[in-house]
């Protein structure tokens, strides 16, 4: 009998209250698909750990995801390198993905059926990118760009620096922003971003391109970013400078015992609100 295909993945074994950092950290490093089980998942945890297992396209993939992932020293989590036999768990990962229903839009994978008919449908397919809006720090913004529509304050061009599947320029576009461009410093965003693009109709509106807020010139009335305080810590003074006057950055990626450490990296920005969900935060700041 033939030897059955396998997937590379890792096994991270984690406290719960570090479960939600973990995956978003993991999710980051090119998985495509993260499981999590925990007391309440069918197949359950560890001795009261949460159990994450991710799997990846090549072995190569995994075992940089393996290195960042040791390295973390934060999360307290131990990783293993696995091979999951392919028994259709290839496939079947795409029933951990579930609709996002928000407000006024809804985040879908091309395989979902439309949960309602009274919202405005993003279909998202993940692919090696992260955002599906299922994160907290996705929905934060999400609910922070319906809210600038609400009021008329979207501009007519969005920056999206660290745009992974497109999902957020998506957004303001399909709410009345006329182009947006996203930036990541993943080929794989890059192209994932384009192809969500096509799936919502807007080809031609979002531009997505190699690069960081350092190679942006000009300057944008919204910028999006939903990064970790690491980053922000190495990128904030060019993302600031590619904020209009007078206009908005909706910033994400952030705990909420990081807020000040956060604004104090955006002097010349007022606070005009903050969004929260569990320990994750989302702040919209004006430039003034």
């Amino acid at each position: 009998m033939p030897k059955s295909a396998s997937t590379p993945c890792l096994k991270v074994y984690l406290q719960p209250e570090r479960a939600d950092d973990a995956a978003g950290f993991l999710a980051a490093l090119g998985p495509c698909a993260i499981e999590e089980r925990d007391g309440s998942t069918l197949c359950g945890g560890e001795d009261g750990r949460v159990v994450l297992i991710a799997g990846f396209d090549q072995p190569g993939d995994r075992d940089a995801a393996f290195t960042a992932m040791s390295g973390a020293a934060w999360l307290s989590a131990k990783v293993e390198k696995v091979e999951i036999g392919d028994d259709g768990w290839s496939t079947a990962w795409r029933a951990f993905f579930q609709p996002v229903v928000l407000r006024r839009l809804m985040v879908l994978t091309p395989w979902m059926e439309p949960p309602r008919d009274d919202r405005l449908a993003i279909v998202i397919d993940p692919g090696q990118a992260f955002g599906t809006g299922g994160h907290a720090t996705t929905k934060l913004l999400l609910c922070a760009i319906e809210t600038l529509a609400d009021n008329g304050e979207l501009p007519q061009e969005v920056l999206d620096v660290g745009t992974g599947s497109g999902v957020l320029a998506i957004a303001a576009l399909l709410l009345g922003s006329k182009r947006a461009l996203g930036v990541d410093i993943e080929e794989e965003s890059v192209v994932a971003a384009l192809e969500n693009a096509q799936h919502n109709g807007l080809e031609g509106r979002l531009e997505a391109r190699l690069g960081q807020a350092s190679d942006i010139e000009g300057t944008y009335g919204l910028v999006l970013a939903n990064i970790q305080l690491a980053v922000f810590e190495q990128c904030a003074l060019d993302i600031a400078r590619t904020v209009a006057p007078l206009g908005s950055a909706l910033l994400s990626g952030l705990l909420c015992e990081q807020k000040e450490a956060a604004l104090a990296l955006f002097p010349g920005f007022t606070l005009e609100s903050t969004l929260a969900e569990g320990e994750w935060i989302a702040l919209h700041l004006r430039r003034t």
